[in-house]
């Protein structure tokens, strides 16, 4: 990543994403400069690099997959908290 385009990212992220503003003037000329001097005038190249800006800091829903997982481990835990409850509770009405 060029200074350019991290400057770019940094702003982007500032004034974009956090502040939930509108592209300023500084901004405008920096998406302009890389987009003529470092992208060639490609605007699907351009769609890219700020796309991966927003993919970086937008927090994404977990797919469904890591959902079922993060649930089987909580259930793994809390069998295994289960089951050393009951042994304390056979090991005391045994031992009386």
């Amino acid at each position: 990543m060029s200074e350019k385009q991290a400057q770019f990212a940094t702003l982007y992220k500032k004034i974009i994403l956090d502040d939930k503003g509108y592209m300023n003037e500084e901004l405008n000329e920096l998406f302009d400069d890389i987009l003529v001097n470092e992208f060639e005038n490609n605007p699907e190249i351009m769609s890219t690099f700020i796309q991966s800006i927003v993919d970086e800091n937008i927090e994404r829903e977990p797919s469904e997959l890591e959902k079922l997982k993060l649930e089987n481990e909580l259930l793994r835990q809390e069998m295994t908290l289960t089951q050393e409850a009951l042994l304390e509770i056979s090991d005391m009405i045994l031992s009386r």
